[in-house]
């Protein structure tokens, strides 16, 4: 099965960056390298969250590389998919999805998300 490699370019191009071996990484986040190395190269989906996390953490890699990565995570995915790190979220805030059928609801646009967005933008940053 061949999935939507951008997460394996993305995990390679770090990993290589960092100096670090597949077989490193592999033992430093406890999955096999033949797992690591099918992920890389676009064979298997993303691992779990917690493989991540770990992955996360051994390529230092930044909160917006992370994010990306998370995104990138959902479209290796054969099916239908969030960022890992989204779903956590999602399913911890239950007005998070009263919020979001009501948007569905509304037919909220993107103009009404940009709004939203401007808004916990100047409320929290």
């Amino acid at each position: 099965m061949k999935t939507n490699n951008d997460l394996g370019i993305f995990i390679n191009k770090k990993r290589i960056q960092k100096q670090i071996s597949l077989r490193n990484l592999s033992r430093q986040i406890g999955i096999s390298a033949e797992y690591l190395s099918k992920i890389e190269n676009g064979l298997r989906p993303a691992p779990s969250i917690e493989i991540l996390e770990k992955i996360t953490i051994q390529l230092l890699l930044s909160p917006q590389e992370k994010e990306i990565m998370y995104d990138l995570a959902a479209e290796s995915k054969p099916y239908l998919s969030l960022a890992p790190d989204l779903l956590v979220y999602i399913n911890e805030n239950k007005s998070i999805h009263k919020a979001l059928r009501l948007a569905k609801r509304c037919e909220a646009n993107e103009e009404d998300w940009q709004a939203f967005i401007e808004f916990l933008t100047n409320k929290y940053l």
